[in-house]
């Protein structure tokens, strides 16, 4: 998507960016501290450096200067002729004091947005504010081959903004449609870049789950709306909506917040990073954790679109549950959880074989991709053959794997890929396991 459509897929205005101290939401003795973290990092930095780095504007980041010279943390280096291009640096007892608030809190980057502010921009740009119509789920699924009537179940799933479970056997395309579908929920939202709960930091923008889009060319509309005003609260990251895969490697640990004792401040679990976009757990039932135990810990988040994390005081907190979760599993949903959570889940969609026109319609595909000639009869002889003697039900993944084969085949004996009833053969001898 160029720059220019996304801006007009903005789901909500920018957040207003704060005036004053007060308008932050955070103290001035947080504020305080943090910059003066950041000059003990930074050294000498500008007064526009200095606000660049801690996202504030250059108005409310001189304030926080004064404190920091009212109490002797820091002192002008060098004056200019604008306020903004005043040389900061911390003197003796700033550079003792950064050290002990470092002990406290290893954080020195963007100042934080409260809880409250994160949920009350959360509740403007909501999932469940973003209609997908069927023309958009057709161009998000253009050439790909479904089974009939399949695009249509799926449509209504992802616009409903409810979880979606997707299921089938091995090999059906379970993994490939549900990124697909992550991917339907286009838009740009405001995610920033840290919250506060108190005097805790919570660090929510992750650059490998969050996408940014680099508005610093300030290009036409996008410009215009971001760069224009003086009222854009740069706490916030303007990202893509998130689309974020866990696999085998998902624990519940990952599903809370994370403190680092070197860094000294939380990392956001993983569904608070997926907020405002999609999670999809794929392969279920192979992660670390229980699917029991999964299942457990996200029914009152499903039901009630709230979440509850826990600092290591032992302070509980709601946060928003918002985003499209997706699970997709070889394995039946009655062995792995019982109805009271199926009913929650808001679709429960089979992903199945597919029939002989889908199977051909899919290979030719492959064939174009491989540059190899399509060949109806050998596709045939196939499915009639291959597959029928070795009583394998079809599935969309069978062109892509045997197809490649058949070409890799073809290359060792020094020809052009082709596909012959004796190479497809050969090809399934060595993918298959039965026979």
């Amino acid at each position: 998507m160029t720059v220019e459509a996304q801006a007009a897929n903005l789901s909500i205005l920018p957040p207003d960016g704060p005036q004053t101290i007060q308008e932050t939401g955070l103290s001035a003795g947080f504020l305080t501290e943090l910059a003066c973290k950041i000059l003990y990092f930074g050294g000498t930095m500008t007064l526009a450096s200095l606000a660049d780095r801690i996202a504030l504007p250059v108005s409310v980041t001189s304030d926080v200067t004064e404190f920091l010279k009212k109490e002797r943390l820091a002192e002008v280096k060098r004056a200019g002729e604008v306020r903004a291009s005043y040389v900061f640096a911390l003197t003796d007892l700033g550079r003792e004091r950064a050290r002990e608030f470092l002990d406290v809190s290893g954080y020195a980057g963007a100042a934080p947005v409260p809880l409250e502010m994160y949920e009350k921009v959360m509740r403007k740009q909501s999932i469940r504010k973003v209609p997908v119509t069927a023309r958009e789920m057709a161009q998000a699924f253009q050439g790909i081959v479904l089974p009939k009537g399949l695009l249509d179940r799926l449509g209504p799933a992802v616009n409903s903004g409810r979880s979606i479970f997707l299921y089938g056997p091995s090999g059906s395309g379970k993994t490939f449609i549900a990124e697909r579908l992550a991917k339907v929920l286009e838009g740009i939202i405001f995610i920033p870049r840290a919250i506060a709960v108190d005097s805790h930091v919570i660090r929510l923008f992750d650059p490998a789950c969050h996408t940014e889009i680099d508005i610093s060319n300030g290009l036409d509309t996008f410009g215009d709306i971001l760069e224009g005003g003086p009222r854009y609260d740069r706490r916030f990251a303007v990202c893509e909506r998130p689309a974020i895969v866990a696999g085998g490697e998902l624990s519940l640990s990952m599903l809370d917040l994370s403190y680092d004792p070197n860094t000294r401040y939380y990392e956001a679990p993983l569904q608070l990073k997926a907020n405002g976009g999609a999670f999809l757990i794929d392969d279920l039932g192979r992660q670390l954790v229980r699917p029991f135990d999964l299942f457990n810990r996200w029914i009152i988040p499903l039901e009630k679109g709230r979440d509850y994390l826990t600092l290591r005081s032992g302070k509980k907190f709601e946060v928003p549950f918002d985003q499209v979760i997706l699970f997709s599993t070889n394995i039946e949903p009655k062995e792995l959880a019982d109805d009271a959570f199926l009913r929650r889940l808001g679709y429960k969609i089979r992903i199945g074989h597919i029939a002989p026109p889908e199977y051909m319609a899919i290979s030719r595909q492959v064939c174009a991709r491989l540059g190899m000639e399509f060949r109806p009869g050998p596709i045939k002889h196939l499915i009639e053959e291959e597959h029928a003697k070795r009583r394998i039900p079809l599935c969309a993944c069978h062109p892509n794997d045997i197809l490649s084969r058949a070409a890799e085949i073809c290359r060792y004996a020094g020809a052009a890929p082709q596909l012959t009833n004796d190479v497809l053969r050969q090809a399934c001898r060595d993918y298959f396991t039965e026979l």
